[in-house]
């Protein structure tokens, strides 16, 4: 069965949070099930909070299989999976990214690189611009202090011409 994650769900960070929302629900609908199968108590506890992305994927789960303990698991352990085999990136920038700037790097490594793909974000302003990509032991810097430290010995030759 295949993990549909919604498209906002991008960071390691991001599956730990929706994976102990998941057992949050689970924990609840087991004890939900068992007060039902036992018809102890005519009101059932309230519904856990949970976040909107965890409602919609355990919404998405339930229409591939339906909806048990058991499934609840299958889940969980679909997520903890996947968050363990899923290639990582981190994208390091010279200030803080917003969303969008987040939304649109992501789409982009998952259209060019792979689907199954999580994204930590950080920051660094001694970068000065640009972005430094490392996925595993590679590292890519497309930094402006890079390509600043590159050309250092051109600084002088620029400042005689001023």
């Amino acid at each position: 069965m295949r993990l549909m994650l919604p498209d906002s769900v991008i960071s390691p960070q991001d599956i730990q949070a929706l994976t102990l929302d998941v057992e949050k629900y689970a924990n609840w609908f087991a004890n939900a099930t068992v007060k039902i199968r036992l018809k102890v108590g005519h009101r059932n506890a309230e519904q856990p909070e949970i976040s909107t992305d965890a409602a919609m994927l355990i919404r998405d789960w339930a229409t591939q299989k339906s909806l048990s303990s058991q499934s609840l698991d299958e889940l969980i352990t679909a997520l903890k999976d996947f968050g363990n085999t899923a290639l990582q990136l981190t994208i390091v920038l010279a200030a803080p990214p917003s969303s969008k700037l987040k939304k649109t790097l992501v789409n982009w490594f998952r259209h060019n690189l792979t689907a199954n793909l999580l994204v930590d974000f950080q920051f660094r302003s001694s970068l000065l611009g640009g972005m430094v990509v490392q996925c595993g032991s590679h590292i890519f810097d497309w930094s402006f202090r890079r390509q600043i430290l590159a050309a250092s010995n051109k600084f002088p030759e620029v400042l005689r011409r001023v």
